[in-house]
């Protein structure tokens, strides 16, 4: 069932209703802090008149580098590593020895509320929910964190293989070029799980996981990194869906990587650097009859991508946010569960006047209880439509998600950040402030108060290690 259309009445009466709701909330609560972004000036959200069939539409690609399908390149893998036959691997194998442990809350983090920490003055974060990744990758200038999701995505109970978890996607920047673009450029792409339940003192375990490009080369499989952004994630049934702006290899499209494809490279009698010390300064893939993984423990291999419907899937299509003349970018994702059936949603970053807000589009998505394939985009004659396109509140869009009718975004560029709260159809649009650095957004339904989920990108300092780099909820 493709999600709910605005009727006029409608939604006249809940904008009436919002409106007056965010007013009372604004005046009623001198304490309540504004977005810390003063450059952006909110607009109402329209509704887009856009040609699905071309700009919108997606089509699904599963061949990979090399000329040989993704599918097939991974089943070849997996019996290049001596892995062919072996059970999937379950999220609870993945976090019962984890490499990392993140410290939560007051307790275990007092920092991030502390003055410089991404929750604290002089623009305090309203929250008591608060992850921080470890030293090391709290502090590592390589590795940044990008989209977000978990199993309340993935499944309407919550629990994957009895297990609460997030899911953080992080790229990986290149550091190397004359110019900031070339330094910043994606040539990597990894995502940790994050056990929900601490472990005693406000400890959390969580593994980071290397997604993987699998490829046919000179008459061997091997795999190479996955040179994605990774700037939005969503988790729904046992998929993967990242979204990424990028043209590495045409990746300006949906991404998708399929859990039950998951490999444990410590099962394999072919790795030759699983938790070596000296990983980082060895190769990737095959090399002289051994792979190499730079010593993760676990590799997730692509499956196959969505891409812009408008040209050959064989030429990467250029992207250009807010351009109705071109196919939008793909820059983070969020899932809406309130629709039935849910439905997945994906938006721009937008930089500029020449591109206004951006755009924002939602996707229906196959049921709970409906076995699917390929991410589970709902698709008629082999390509996925949206139901809905607006226009954003708001530039610098790094999160969106809606529930029942409301959409939340998160802003960044800078040192500034905010939440914004509104309703296609309202005139009034509610600020509230953001984690310094913020990113995507999930919508976690584990407790009595739904919690929203984002994660803050800036790394550590000398001074202030701890505390920058954190995954926070906020009750909305």
């Amino acid at each position: 069932m493709r999600s709910r259309p605005f009727r006029t009445l409608i939604a006249v009466s809940a904008a009436a209703v919002l409106t007056a709701a965010l007013a009372v909330s604004q005046s009623a609560a001198a304490g309540l802090p504004r977005a810390n972004d003063p450059s952006n000036h909110p607009v109402p959200m329209t509704r887009l008149s856009v040609n699905t069939n071309t700009l919108y539409s997606l089509r699904w690609d599963e061949m990979g580098p090399g000329n040989r399908p993704y599918p097939w390149l991974i089943d070849q893998l997996r019996r290049d590593l001596n892995l062919a036959g072996r059970p999937r691997v379950p999220l609870s194998r993945v976090l019962e020895s984890p490499n990392h442990l993140a410290r939560s809350d007051k307790a275990g983090c007092p920092e991030a509320k502390n003055p410089g920490g991404a929750l604290g003055s002089p623009h305090p974060v309203l929250t008591d929910r608060w992850i921080c990744f470890n030293q090391e990758d709290s502090t590592s200038p390589d590795w940044y964190p990008q989209g977000v999701s978990g199993t309340w995505d993935s499944v309407s109970g919550g629990s994957v293989d009895g297990v609460r978890a997030f899911a953080v996607g992080w790229y990986r920047r290149s550091n190397t070029g004359n110019t900031q673009e070339e330094r910043r450029r994606s040539v990597a792409s990894r995502v940790s799980f994050v056990d929900e339940a601490p472990t005693g003192a406000s400890a959390h375990r969580y593994q980071n996981v290397l997604l993987g490009l699998p490829r046919y080369q000179n008459g061997r499989v091997t795999f190479d990194s996955v040179p994605t952004h990774a700037g939005g994630l969503v988790w729904y049934h046992q998929y993967l869906l990242v979204a990424d702006d990028s043209r590495n290899f045409g990746f300006n499209g949906i991404l998708v990587f399929d859990m039950r494809d998951l490999l444990d490279l410590r099962a394999s009698t072919r790795v030759a650097d699983v938790s070596v010390p000296a990983y980082r300064n060895r190769p990737l893939g095959l090399h002289n009859g051994w792979f190499y993984s730079k010593g993760y423990r676990f590799l997730l291999p692509l499956r196959g991508i969505w891409r812009p419907s408008v040209g050959p899937l064989t030429t990467p299509q250029k992207c250009l946010a807010g351009d109705l003349h071109y196919p939008p970018c793909y820059t983070y994702a969020g899932l809406d569960r309130s629709t039935s059936p849910p439905s997945f949603l994906t938006g721009e970053w937008c930089t500029s006047s020449a591109c206004g807000t951006g755009r924002v589009a939602r996707f229906p998505l196959m049921p709970d209880t409906a076995s699917c394939a390929r991410g589970c985009l709902r698709t008629s004659d082999g390509t996925a439509r949206p139901t809905e396109v607006y226009s954003q509140p708001v530039r610098y869009a790094q999160g969106g998600v809606s529930w029942k009718g409301t959409y939340q975004f998160t802003t960044s560029h800078g040192g500034a950040a905010g939440r914004f709260v509104t309703r296609p159809g309202a005139t009034t649009v509610a600020r509230h402030y953001a984690g310094t650095g913020v990113q995507d957004l999930y919508w976690n339904r584990g407790t009595s108060t739904p919690m929203l989920w984002s994660v803050t990108e800036f790394p550590g300092t000398a001074k202030i290690p701890l505390g920058r780099r954190v995954l926070y909820g906020v009750r909305p």
